[in-house]
């Protein structure tokens, strides 16, 4: 669901603020003991921070009736982070969600699905342990984002790092060495026949605060005078939906009638961009009839509310765009960036997620779709990023528009902004289908038509 449309429905439950934790008295006539009790530590934004996530989870997450028992239970002084995931449903022993979180750090956690990195050196990683039982690990470049300091320093797809900072990297320092730094030597070597070689090059690198454009490479190939295009497209930011828009119309106008979609690296991103995507792949009858390309189901509450309001819960291909992100207007049109395509080869691995995955599920009815690489990660839902302020801000407003104040009815939280900070929550709140209302992406992800492994795995 977008985020933007998410803001119409968040209130709609707003009479179901759960009631405030209050420690129960005992009417025991055993006496006090000689010495207190020293009462745990507790951070004094937690309750506020608590508060927020409990009624996120208990109005707008999917699996809030199954959730019940740890609603009620929820101790407003627990971590927040921990609480969440203690509460995120489970079945039979195993996470059916195992995405919804909370941060301390939300402006991190949004800059992350903007593309946006602050200290990054542009390239992505898959980590190896060197040899079984070793501590030892190398990594794999993947891929390096263009203009960005790896791709400056002349790193690129398979190259191996071996050392950090003159040292074998391992399980204990890789971490700070490769994302936590401000810079980094790395050793560079190879592998081949089975080996890896020596370091055969060390190369310095700064950390920059840069936004990764997730279009990573895009080609045309020839294949015996039928054009086949390439798109690499590692992340579903909000601004690279004008970026496929460019590249989709470039393949339209060069004749493309195939097209290999790469999306190993891709854990997902927003649904508009998505959309924007699908409307441009899509056969050109289907987007102009405007056919459903997905729907979706939420919680029971929700799904009441829909049916009461008479809500549609498709969503259709669509050429016309509009949407509004960190306050810059994206208004654009896709007719003539819709390529005509005769078949996808899409290229997936374990890291292929949510919109990398819905996007595939809403055509494949469709289309022509050759499945390749390993089983997908199996993110079949959506999500919202909420901030902690905003949330009680909305609370505020929605209570004075009813004449209400919210420091009458929740004094101890009337001084919310002195505690909720930076604080936010990423929750689960819809499954996606496609139009037959059918998800081959549950449990565990879309199984590929030829597998194929990536890189050395």
């Amino acid at each position: 669901m977008n985020i933007g449309n998410m803001k119409k429905y968040v209130w709609l439950f707003l009479a179901m603020l759960l009631p405030l934790g209050f420690v129960a008295c005992s009417d025991s006539d055993e006496p006090e003991p000689e010495e207190p009790i020293e009462e745990p530590k507790v951070d004094k934004s937690y309750p506020y921070v608590n508060f927020f996530a409990i009624n996120m989870m208990n109005n707008d997450y999917l699996w809030n009736k199954e959730i019940v028992s740890t609603l009620n239970t929820w101790d407003l002084t627990d971590n927040p982070i921990e609480a969440i995931e203690k509460a995120r449903y489970k079945k039979n022993g195993k996470e059916v969600d195992k995405w919804t979180m909370m941060t301390d750090s939300y402006s991190e956690m949004v800059g992350g699905t903007d593309g946006v990195s602050t200290g990054t050196y542009g390239f992505g990683i898959k980590l190896y342990l060197k040899a079984e039982g070793s501590n030892a690990v190398v990594g794999f470049i993947t891929y390096t984002h263009p203009d960005s300091p790896a791709e400056k320093a002349g790193l690129k797809r398979g190259d191996v790092i071996l050392e950090v900072n003159g040292k074998e990297m391992n399980q204990n320092n890789y971490y700070d060495a490769l994302f936590a730094s401000s810079s980094v030597k790395v050793g560079i070597g190879r592998f081949e026949n089975s080996k890896y070689t020596s370091v055969e090059k060390s190369v310095s690198m700064q950390s920059v605060s840069m936004y990764e454009d997730p279009i990573l490479m895009t080609k045309i190939f020839d294949c015996g005078g039928k054009k086949v295009g390439y798109l690499a497209y590692q992340s579903f930011t909000f601004e690279s939906s004008l970026g496929l828009y460019e590249v989709c119309k470039e393949f339209k106008k060069e004749g493309i009638s195939e097209l290999i979609l790469d999306m190993r690296y891709n854990g997902g991103g927003y649904v508009f961009t998505e959309e924007v995507l699908a409307s441009m792949l899509a056969p050109e009858e289907e987007v102009k009839n405007g056919s459903v390309f997905e729907t979706e189901v939420w919680n029971d509450d929700y799904m009441a509310y829909f049916q009461e309001e008479g809500s549609d819960l498709n969503t259709y291909f669509r050429t016309d765009f509009k949407g509004t992100h960190n306050e810059k207007e994206y208004n654009f049109n896709t007719v003539d960036a819709n390529i005509g395509l005769n078949k996808i080869y899409a290229l997936v691995s374990g890291s292929s997620a949510s919109a990398s995955e819905a996007v595939l599920v809403g055509l494949l009815p469709y289309m022509d779709i050759e499945i390749i690489g390993k089983q997908t990660h199996g993110k079949y839902c959506s999500g919202i990023m909420w901030k902690g302020e905003e949330w009680y801000q909305d609370i505020v407003d929605n209570l004075k528009a009813n004449k209400k104040d919210f420091a009458t009815l929740y004094p101890e939280y009337a001084d919310w902004k002195k505690y909720i900070a930076d604080w936010g929550i990423y929750v689960m709140i819809s499954m996606y289908a496609d139009k037959y209302g059918k998800n081959p992406c549950m449990p565990d992800g879309l199984t590929p038509d030829i597998e194929a492994k990536d890189l050395y795995n």
